[in-house]
């Protein structure tokens, strides 16, 4: 299928490691100007030269979507390089502290929220004024299965998540008279920098090596997933890309599930 979205001007928040650099190489090789931040410095310059060795155009910009500040020069940059903003990938997010309810404080959950949900909305507010100018105008979120399914760890983080799919909704809600589509996508257990975090962490908790941690917790995961794989960001990217297509344009306000299977239920 043709997206049609060559020339297009996106950007993708957290776009170096996971499903973020899924999501920016595949809207390079459509054809759309992608610009993209993160915190660190040696990953940005290596997706640039990947991206580059590819022909695509990408501007590469170091930034924390924390700082109002950073946020709104990305939005400068964009607007310098390439005119304008037509779709908006709010993918940054994260936990810097793992663990179960009992061994979270405040500022754990604080620090979650701020991350996960307070960077959507602070990209949002100050992207909105140049997204109304766009005739393409897209907002797509990146949430998690946990969002509705959460299991037995790390509640701060799937609370946050949870929160992601709410507030996209009433965006789609709230932007729908401005033509401006928001949807969410929710991916399953995809390998990616916090799919390492998260085998680094249980290999302490079980007094194991990463590497056989690694192992176990591969097949734990993909015996959970009835297609009988753990997903790669190129598993999400595809969607995302679609979501961003004219061949989306009736579509808003929608939660689109990514997981091989995992989802207990059809909603």
């Amino acid at each position: 299928m043709e997206l049609g979205i060559k020339g297009r001007v996106a950007i993708v928040t957290g776009g170096t490691k996971g499903i973020g650099q899924a999501i920016v190489k595949t809207l390079a090789r459509e054809g759309v100007r992608v610009v993209t931040c993160a915190r660190g410095v040696k990953a940005i310059e290596i997706l640039k030269n990947e991206v580059a060795q590819e022909g695509s155009n990408l501007l590469a910009l170091a930034a924390d979507m924390n700082k109002p500040e950073d946020i709104r020069r990305v939005i400068d940059k964009t607007v310098e390089y390439f005119g304008g903003v037509d779709i908006l990938v709010n993918n940054v997010g994260g936990i810097k502290k793992m663990g179960h309810f009992k061994d979270l404080n405040d500022q754990d959950w604080i620090e979650t929220f701020e991350l996960n949900v307070m960077s959507v909305v602070r990209v949002v507010r100050e992207v909105l004024p140049t997204l109304k100018q766009s005739r393409f105008a897209r907002i797509i979120n990146i949430s998690s299965i946990s969002g509705v399914q959460p299991g037995f760890y790390n509640p701060h983080y799937t609370t946050t998540k949870s929160a992601v799919i709410n507030l996209s909704k009433y965006l789609a809600n709230q932007l729908a008279a401005e033509k401006i589509l928001v949807n969410v996508v929710c991916p399953g257990p995809v390998h990616s920098g916090s799919w390492d975090r998260s085998v680094e962490e249980l290999a302490r908790q079980r007094h194991l090596r990463v590497e056989e941690m690694a192992r176990v917790f591969e097949d734990e995961e993909r015996r959970k997933i009835p297609l009988g794989r753990v997903g790669e960001g190129e598993d999400v990217s595809g969607l995302v890309a679609f979501l961003a297509s004219d061949h989306a344009s009736w579509i808003t306000g929608s939660c689109f599930h990514v997981n091989g299977g995992k989802l207990r239920s059809m909603d």
